[in-house]
Protein backbone atom coordinates (compact mmCIF):
# COMPACT_ATOMS: atom_id res chain seq x y z
CA UNK A 1 0.00 0.00 0.00
CA UNK A 2 1.44 3.61 -0.96
CA UNK A 3 0.36 6.46 0.74
CA UNK A 4 0.50 10.02 -0.50
CA UNK A 5 0.17 13.24 0.93
CA UNK A 6 -2.27 15.27 -0.13
CA UNK A 7 -0.88 18.58 -1.72
CA UNK A 8 -2.01 21.64 0.56
CA UNK A 9 -4.05 24.14 -1.56
CA UNK A 10 -2.20 27.01 -1.67
CA UNK A 11 -4.14 28.74 -4.78
CA UNK A 12 -6.23 31.00 -3.38
CA UNK A 13 -7.82 31.19 -6.52
CA UNK A 14 -8.87 27.51 -7.11
CA UNK A 15 -12.35 28.20 -6.59
CA UNK A 16 -13.66 24.86 -8.43
CA UNK A 17 -11.30 22.63 -5.77
CA UNK A 18 -12.55 24.93 -2.99
CA UNK A 19 -16.30 24.63 -4.21
CA UNK A 20 -16.40 21.20 -4.67
CA UNK A 21 -14.49 20.59 -0.40
CA UNK A 22 -17.37 22.61 0.80
CA UNK A 23 -20.11 20.41 -0.94
CA UNK A 24 -18.53 17.55 0.43
CA UNK A 25 -18.05 19.05 3.89
CA UNK A 26 -21.66 20.20 3.66
CA UNK A 27 -23.07 16.60 3.22
CA UNK A 28 -20.61 15.53 6.10
CA UNK A 29 -22.38 17.57 8.32
CA UNK A 30 -25.64 16.66 7.43
CA UNK A 31 -24.60 12.82 7.78
CA UNK A 32 -22.99 13.57 10.91
CA UNK A 33 -26.55 14.66 12.48
CA UNK A 34 -26.15 18.52 11.41
CA UNK A 35 -30.49 19.58 11.17
CA UNK A 36 -28.95 22.99 9.24
CA UNK A 37 -25.73 23.84 7.19
CA UNK A 38 -24.77 26.49 4.85
CA UNK A 39 -21.49 28.19 3.73
CA UNK A 40 -21.05 31.46 4.31
CA UNK A 41 -18.54 34.60 3.23
CA UNK A 42 -16.11 35.51 6.03
CA UNK A 43 -15.21 38.99 4.43
CA UNK A 44 -17.75 40.50 6.64
CA UNK A 45 -18.51 38.47 10.25
CA UNK A 46 -19.30 40.88 12.83
CA UNK A 47 -17.96 40.32 16.57
CA UNK A 48 -19.70 40.83 19.46
CA UNK A 49 -18.05 44.22 21.13
CA UNK A 50 -16.36 44.26 24.29
CA UNK A 51 -16.01 40.19 24.75
CA UNK A 52 -20.19 39.63 25.48
CA UNK A 53 -20.66 42.68 28.09
CA UNK A 54 -17.75 41.73 29.91
CA UNK A 55 -15.75 44.38 29.68
CA UNK A 56 -16.19 45.93 33.04
CA UNK A 57 -15.64 43.02 34.97
CA UNK A 58 -12.73 42.19 37.02
CA UNK A 59 -10.31 39.34 35.41
CA UNK A 60 -11.26 36.63 38.17
CA UNK A 61 -15.10 37.22 37.04
CA UNK A 62 -14.50 36.51 33.52
CA UNK A 63 -14.07 33.41 34.14
CA UNK A 64 -13.28 31.35 36.76
CA UNK A 65 -11.65 28.83 34.40
CA UNK A 66 -8.96 30.86 32.80
CA UNK A 67 -5.94 32.49 34.48
CA UNK A 68 -4.66 35.45 34.45
CA UNK A 69 -2.89 35.77 30.76
CA UNK A 70 0.80 35.28 30.86
CA UNK A 71 1.28 35.70 27.27
CA UNK A 72 0.37 38.24 25.18
CA UNK A 73 -2.90 38.39 23.26
CA UNK A 74 -2.92 37.74 19.69
CA UNK A 75 -5.85 39.26 17.82
CA UNK A 76 -8.87 36.69 16.86
CA UNK A 77 -10.67 38.90 15.23
CA UNK A 78 -7.49 39.73 12.89
CA UNK A 79 -7.01 35.54 12.97
CA UNK A 80 -10.82 35.17 11.39
CA UNK A 81 -10.61 37.81 9.32
CA UNK A 82 -7.95 36.01 6.72
CA UNK A 83 -10.42 33.00 6.11
CA UNK A 84 -12.81 33.28 3.35
CA UNK A 85 -15.35 31.13 3.70
CA UNK A 86 -16.78 28.86 6.63
CA UNK A 87 -19.42 25.99 7.00
CA UNK A 88 -21.85 26.51 9.04
CA UNK A 89 -23.83 23.93 10.91
CA UNK A 90 -27.03 23.67 13.64
CA UNK A 91 -29.23 21.39 15.08
CA UNK A 92 -31.98 21.77 17.50
CA UNK A 93 -31.55 20.94 21.20
CA UNK A 94 -35.06 19.35 21.30
CA UNK A 95 -34.56 17.09 18.69
CA UNK A 96 -34.20 13.64 21.32
CA UNK A 97 -31.93 13.72 24.07
CA UNK A 98 -30.41 16.41 26.63
CA UNK A 99 -28.25 19.89 25.63
CA UNK A 100 -25.20 18.01 27.00
CA UNK A 101 -25.94 15.21 24.06
CA UNK A 102 -26.61 18.11 21.44
CA UNK A 103 -23.60 19.83 22.36
CA UNK A 104 -21.83 16.92 22.09
CA UNK A 105 -23.09 16.29 18.53
CA UNK A 106 -21.86 20.14 17.88
CA UNK A 107 -18.07 18.94 18.78
CA UNK A 108 -18.64 15.69 16.64
CA UNK A 109 -19.45 17.31 13.88
CA UNK A 110 -16.69 20.32 14.30
CA UNK A 111 -14.31 17.47 14.39
CA UNK A 112 -14.98 15.29 11.50
CA UNK A 113 -15.55 18.34 9.55
CA UNK A 114 -11.68 19.72 10.61
CA UNK A 115 -10.40 16.77 9.96
CA UNK A 116 -12.01 16.38 6.59
CA UNK A 117 -10.29 20.06 5.80
CA UNK A 118 -7.09 18.74 6.48
CA UNK A 119 -6.91 15.30 4.65
CA UNK A 120 -8.91 16.89 1.66
CA UNK A 121 -5.40 19.75 1.89
CA UNK A 122 -6.92 22.46 3.82
CA UNK A 123 -4.62 22.54 7.05
CA UNK A 124 -5.25 25.22 8.86
CA UNK A 125 -9.02 25.13 8.84
CA UNK A 126 -10.41 25.99 12.35
CA UNK A 127 -13.54 24.38 13.98
CA UNK A 128 -15.66 26.46 16.32
CA UNK A 129 -18.63 24.35 18.84
CA UNK A 130 -21.28 25.78 20.88
CA UNK A 131 -20.70 26.30 24.76
CA UNK A 132 -18.21 25.58 27.44
CA UNK A 133 -16.22 22.21 26.64
CA UNK A 134 -15.45 21.48 30.16
CA UNK A 135 -19.24 21.27 30.28
CA UNK A 136 -19.34 18.17 27.66
CA UNK A 137 -16.46 16.58 28.72
CA UNK A 138 -15.50 17.38 32.22
CA UNK A 139 -18.84 18.61 33.51
CA UNK A 140 -17.99 15.76 36.29
CA UNK A 141 -14.27 17.55 36.95
CA UNK A 142 -13.98 20.10 39.31
CA UNK A 143 -11.22 22.45 37.05
CA UNK A 144 -10.06 22.22 33.68
CA UNK A 145 -7.14 20.33 33.36
CA UNK A 146 -5.65 22.37 30.81
CA UNK A 147 -5.56 25.11 33.12
CA UNK A 148 -2.75 23.80 35.70
CA UNK A 149 0.30 24.77 34.42
CA UNK A 150 2.13 21.75 32.79
CA UNK A 151 -1.09 19.29 32.59
CA UNK A 152 -2.82 18.46 29.11
CA UNK A 153 -6.04 19.30 28.48
CA UNK A 154 -8.17 15.82 28.93
CA UNK A 155 -9.65 15.28 25.65
CA UNK A 156 -7.19 17.35 23.18
CA UNK A 157 -8.76 15.75 19.69
CA UNK A 158 -12.34 16.48 20.76
CA UNK A 159 -12.44 20.15 22.49
CA UNK A 160 -12.90 23.21 20.76
CA UNK A 161 -13.57 27.15 21.22
CA UNK A 162 -16.83 28.22 21.52
CA UNK A 163 -18.30 30.29 18.39
CA UNK A 164 -19.05 32.53 21.82
CA UNK A 165 -15.50 32.59 23.33
CA UNK A 166 -14.10 33.38 19.76
CA UNK A 167 -16.52 36.82 20.27
CA UNK A 168 -18.41 36.00 17.01
CA UNK A 169 -22.19 37.19 16.46
CA UNK A 170 -24.05 34.03 16.45
CA UNK A 171 -27.42 36.30 15.38
CA UNK A 172 -25.28 37.36 12.34
CA UNK A 173 -23.88 34.21 11.84
CA UNK A 174 -27.28 32.53 11.09
CA UNK A 175 -28.68 35.30 9.06
CA UNK A 176 -25.96 34.79 7.17
CA UNK A 177 -26.64 31.33 6.71
CA UNK A 178 -30.50 32.44 6.17
CA UNK A 179 -31.74 30.39 9.39
CA UNK A 180 -34.62 32.48 10.40
CA UNK A 181 -36.42 30.03 13.06
CA UNK A 182 -33.45 29.67 15.20
CA UNK A 183 -33.44 30.64 19.23
CA UNK A 184 -30.42 30.57 21.17
CA UNK A 185 -31.84 27.70 24.13
CA UNK A 186 -32.93 25.88 21.02
CA UNK A 187 -30.86 25.56 18.53
CA UNK A 188 -26.58 25.48 18.47
CA UNK A 189 -24.70 26.39 16.28
CA UNK A 190 -20.78 25.47 15.19
CA UNK A 191 -18.85 26.43 12.57
CA UNK A 192 -15.27 25.40 10.91
CA UNK A 193 -13.59 28.08 9.08
CA UNK A 194 -12.08 26.36 5.66
CA UNK A 195 -9.99 28.33 3.43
Amino acid sequence: MNIEPVQPCLDRNDTSRLDGMLESLQKLCIDAGARACAVIDCGDLQFVEGGAGLQDASIEEKSIFWPVPRFPKDSIVDALRLYRKAVVFGLNVDAGGSRADAMKTIYDIAGRVESACFYGGYYLAIGLAAGNCKEVFCAKEAKCQALTVGKPCRYPLRSRPSIEACGLDLEAIAAKAGWDDVGPDAFLTGMVFVA
